[in-house]
């Protein structure tokens, strides 16, 4: 009987679970591949963590071997959904034979698409002319 009960008075609590959007963020947290496809030397990484007030970060790098290109990004997510995410920060960016180097406070929106792995700068026509170089910057899940 005390069984019995125990599992009835169970079944009258609600779930307290987590949010959905709780569990993506939770799961954005550490190393990810991250890079330009312009700098051929490999993807380098980005680190994403998660601050006492909850807050997420990312910090980006990646080299070429001789460390003559690199993009650099730095800033705050706010997650807008599993598939797209804003970033606000810094990124500064060279690559030879593109647009210069380029260094600014951003305020971007990288999203995913379909069944992809990666979350992809939106706002890349802002960084260079797409007829010059359209740069694909990605973060991996």
């Amino acid at each position: 009987f005390n069984y019995i009960f125990s599992l009835s008075f169970l079944l009258l609590v609600p779930f307290q679970g987590f949010s959905q959007e709780t569990t993506f963020e939770e799961s954005m947290i550490g190393k990810h591949q991250f890079g330009v496809q312009f700098i051929w030397d490999g993807y380098g990484s980005a680190k994403i963590t998660k601050d006492e007030q909850g807050i997420l970060h990312i910090k980006g790098e990646q080299y070429s071997n001789n460390k003559e290109e690199y993009v650099l990004l730095g800033g705050i997510i706010t997650v807008i959904d599993e598939k797209n995410i804003k970033i606000k920060g810094n990124l500064k960016l060279f690559t030879e034979g593109c647009c210069g180097l380029l260094d600014r406070e951003i305020d971007y929106t990288f999203r995913k698409t379909g069944s992809r792995k990666y979350w992809r700068l939106k706002e890349r026509n802002d960084l260079c002319d797409q007829y010059t170089c359209a740069y694909y910057l990605d973060i991996f899940e």
